[in-house]
């Protein structure tokens, strides 16, 4: 299928299906979104079960993925510029990653030394952005746990309700998996993070060349979750096509991303 039909084809779902919060997660606020992030990255902190590279005395690559999310951050496409918009890494050697409501997003150290250059990475990150710029993580929630369900969370009054989702979190299972339009929406959504970055603005499609490269059987969740690689690759480059954006890669964009490997503990 050709890039401008695929396109066409996913606009279509876009406009048809819930590409923005659905009507029941109107009455949920973003001051509710963000309270519910709180809680679970608390919760996540004070789970035994990740290690955290802390930031005090990792000064370098805590500098390196501040600064491709602030660069994301700094675009105008940016929806929910109040979040709270947090980059954590995990010393884990899945290859996953994932972003809680409210913009708190995890890399472990897997998916780090995986990919290539700092445009995959930075492909990474906006996917991730996207995700939780448009709300999809929390609809994700909501259809497990209802609005009434979040709110609970959100104001501190059910703590078995966030340890049940914390559980899910470490089986990767809801925040990782989003429907096919919400995979749509983040990889176009993307393409105009990325714009006016020092990155490609089709980085997202880098990252998804990338997950081409390895064997399903050896794929952890996170890459399985994205399957279709290859038609999202073209969509995203349509797209950047269309925006007439900046695809180029920088010839720095290895080295610099090795040197940043090499910062970790």
């Amino acid at each position: 299928m050709k890039p401008a039909v695929t396109i066409a084809i996913a606009l279509f779902i876009c406009f048809t299906t819930s590409c923005s919060k659905t009507e029941a997660l109107v009455d949920f606020t973003v001051e509710d979104e963000m309270l519910l992030g709180e809680k679970l990255a608390e919760a996540l902190i004070n789970d035994e079960s990740y290690t955290i590279i802390p930031s005090e005395g990792n000064p370098i690559p805590y500098g390196y993925v501040e600064s491709r999310l602030s660069e994301i951050l700094a675009s105008d496409s940016l929806v929910n510029a109040d979040f709270s918009w947090t980059i954590t890494l995990l010393e884990n050697d899945s290859r996953t990653a994932f972003v809680l409501p409210g913009g708190y997003i995890y890399v472990n150290s897997g998916m780090i030394f995986y990919l290539e250059n700092e445009d995959q990475f930075a492909g990474m990150i906006a996917h991730l952005v996207a995700h939780a710029d448009k709300s999809h993580i929390t609809e994700r929630l909501f259809f497990e746990y209802g609005v009434n369900g979040l709110k609970n969370i959100a104001n501190g009054s059910d703590e078995e309700m966030l340890l049940s989702i914390l559980d899910d979190l470490d089986t990767h299972d809801q925040f990782l998996t989003y429907n096919r339009a919400h995979e749509i929406e983040a990889d176009f959504h993307s393409v105009g993070l990325l714009s006016g970055s020092d990155q490609s603005c089709i980085s997202a499609a880098l990252f998804f060349n990338r997950t081409l490269n390895v064997q399903p059987e050896r794929q952890a969740a996170f890459l399985g979750a994205h399957n279709g690689a290859e038609t999202r690759v073209e969509d995203i480059e349509a797209v950047a096509g269309e925006r007439g954006c900046d695809t180029t890669v920088d010839s720095g964009s290895s080295s610099r991303y090795q040197s940043f490997r090499n910062s970790l503990p």
